[in-house]
Protein backbone atom coordinates (compact mmCIF):
# COMPACT_ATOMS: atom_id res chain seq x y z
CA UNK A 1 0.00 0.00 0.00
CA UNK A 2 2.97 2.91 0.78
CA UNK A 3 3.79 2.27 -3.25
CA UNK A 4 0.28 3.32 -4.06
CA UNK A 5 0.80 6.12 -1.59
CA UNK A 6 4.06 6.79 -2.93
CA UNK A 7 3.06 7.68 -6.64
CA UNK A 8 -0.01 8.76 -5.69
CA UNK A 9 2.46 11.68 -4.01
CA UNK A 10 4.63 11.67 -6.64
CA UNK A 11 1.80 13.06 -8.71
CA UNK A 12 0.39 15.84 -6.28
CA UNK A 13 3.85 16.94 -6.75
CA UNK A 14 4.18 17.23 -10.22
CA UNK A 15 0.80 19.42 -10.18
CA UNK A 16 -2.15 16.97 -10.95
CA UNK A 17 -4.97 15.29 -9.04
CA UNK A 18 -6.12 12.07 -10.29
CA UNK A 19 -9.58 11.67 -11.11
CA UNK A 20 -9.78 8.44 -9.74
CA UNK A 21 -7.76 5.78 -8.39
CA UNK A 22 -8.35 2.25 -9.36
CA UNK A 23 -6.53 -0.91 -8.42
CA UNK A 24 -6.71 -3.97 -10.89
CA UNK A 25 -7.18 -6.48 -8.01
CA UNK A 26 -10.64 -4.51 -7.31
CA UNK A 27 -11.48 -6.25 -11.08
CA UNK A 28 -10.26 -9.39 -10.57
CA UNK A 29 -13.25 -11.48 -10.83
CA UNK A 30 -13.89 -9.14 -14.16
CA UNK A 31 -10.57 -10.40 -15.79
CA UNK A 32 -10.90 -13.94 -14.78
CA UNK A 33 -14.26 -13.78 -16.71
CA UNK A 34 -13.03 -11.82 -19.76
CA UNK A 35 -10.24 -14.70 -19.63
CA UNK A 36 -12.45 -17.35 -19.91
CA UNK A 37 -14.24 -16.05 -22.67
CA UNK A 38 -11.12 -16.06 -25.03
CA UNK A 39 -10.78 -19.50 -24.00
CA UNK A 40 -14.10 -19.99 -24.99
CA UNK A 41 -13.31 -17.91 -28.53
CA UNK A 42 -9.58 -19.85 -29.09
CA UNK A 43 -7.86 -17.07 -27.85
CA UNK A 44 -5.75 -18.48 -24.93
CA UNK A 45 -5.16 -21.51 -23.55
CA UNK A 46 -3.83 -23.28 -20.69
CA UNK A 47 -0.08 -24.31 -21.10
CA UNK A 48 2.63 -26.01 -19.20
CA UNK A 49 5.83 -24.62 -21.06
CA UNK A 50 9.16 -24.34 -18.68
CA UNK A 51 10.93 -21.05 -19.70
CA UNK A 52 14.08 -22.88 -20.17
CA UNK A 53 11.93 -24.62 -23.06
CA UNK A 54 11.25 -21.29 -24.48
CA UNK A 55 14.68 -19.59 -24.44
CA UNK A 56 16.60 -19.14 -27.35
CA UNK A 57 16.13 -16.97 -30.75
CA UNK A 58 13.64 -18.91 -32.27
CA UNK A 59 11.16 -21.25 -29.48
CA UNK A 60 9.06 -23.91 -30.61
CA UNK A 61 5.06 -22.82 -30.53
CA UNK A 62 3.81 -24.46 -27.19
CA UNK A 63 2.79 -27.61 -27.57
CA UNK A 64 -0.35 -26.91 -25.61
CA UNK A 65 -1.55 -24.26 -28.20
CA UNK A 66 -4.06 -25.79 -29.81
CA UNK A 67 -5.44 -28.24 -26.98
CA UNK A 68 -9.12 -27.96 -27.18
CA UNK A 69 -11.11 -25.52 -25.36
CA UNK A 70 -12.89 -27.67 -22.96
CA UNK A 71 -9.91 -28.70 -21.83
CA UNK A 72 -8.28 -25.40 -21.18
CA UNK A 73 -11.54 -24.20 -19.45
CA UNK A 74 -10.93 -27.00 -17.05
CA UNK A 75 -7.40 -26.40 -16.64
CA UNK A 76 -8.00 -22.86 -15.79
CA UNK A 77 -10.15 -23.71 -12.88
CA UNK A 78 -7.81 -26.07 -11.65
CA UNK A 79 -5.13 -23.59 -11.47
CA UNK A 80 -7.92 -21.02 -9.92
CA UNK A 81 -8.24 -23.67 -7.48
CA UNK A 82 -4.88 -24.16 -6.83
CA UNK A 83 -4.31 -27.54 -8.24
CA UNK A 84 -0.82 -26.49 -9.76
CA UNK A 85 1.92 -25.87 -8.20
CA UNK A 86 3.88 -22.16 -9.28
CA UNK A 87 5.20 -22.20 -12.94
CA UNK A 88 3.40 -25.43 -13.54
CA UNK A 89 0.38 -23.75 -16.18
CA UNK A 90 0.06 -20.49 -17.48
CA UNK A 91 -2.84 -18.70 -19.32
CA UNK A 92 -1.15 -17.96 -22.75
CA UNK A 93 -3.19 -15.51 -25.08
CA UNK A 94 -2.66 -16.86 -29.04
CA UNK A 95 -1.05 -13.94 -31.04
CA UNK A 96 -0.23 -14.44 -34.45
CA UNK A 97 3.59 -16.02 -34.19
CA UNK A 98 6.35 -14.15 -35.58
CA UNK A 99 9.92 -15.66 -35.74
CA UNK A 100 11.25 -15.68 -32.43
CA UNK A 101 8.07 -14.71 -30.75
CA UNK A 102 5.91 -16.42 -28.29
CA UNK A 103 2.19 -16.24 -26.93
CA UNK A 104 2.26 -13.60 -24.06
CA UNK A 105 1.17 -15.01 -20.18
CA UNK A 106 -1.67 -13.76 -19.43
CA UNK A 107 -2.42 -15.00 -16.02
CA UNK A 108 -0.10 -17.25 -13.67
CA UNK A 109 0.14 -18.77 -10.24
CA UNK A 110 1.01 -17.27 -7.31
CA UNK A 111 0.94 -18.63 -3.96
CA UNK A 112 1.66 -15.22 -1.96
CA UNK A 113 -0.82 -13.35 -0.14
CA UNK A 114 -2.07 -9.98 -1.84
CA UNK A 115 -2.25 -6.61 -0.26
CA UNK A 116 -5.62 -6.08 -1.14
CA UNK A 117 -7.40 -9.71 -1.73
CA UNK A 118 -5.31 -11.77 0.39
CA UNK A 119 -5.21 -15.18 0.14
CA UNK A 120 -8.41 -15.56 -2.47
CA UNK A 121 -6.63 -15.73 -5.50
CA UNK A 122 -3.60 -17.61 -6.56
CA UNK A 123 -3.61 -16.94 -9.83
CA UNK A 124 -2.93 -13.53 -11.14
CA UNK A 125 -2.86 -11.42 -14.35
CA UNK A 126 0.27 -10.25 -15.76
Amino acid sequence: EKFFIGIKDMVEWLGYKPYQITHSSDNFEQLYEWAKVLIKKGLAYVCHQKPEEIKGFNPPPSPWRERPMEESLQLFEDMKNGKFDEGEATLRMKTTLEEGKVDPVAYRIKYVAHHRTGDQWCIYPT
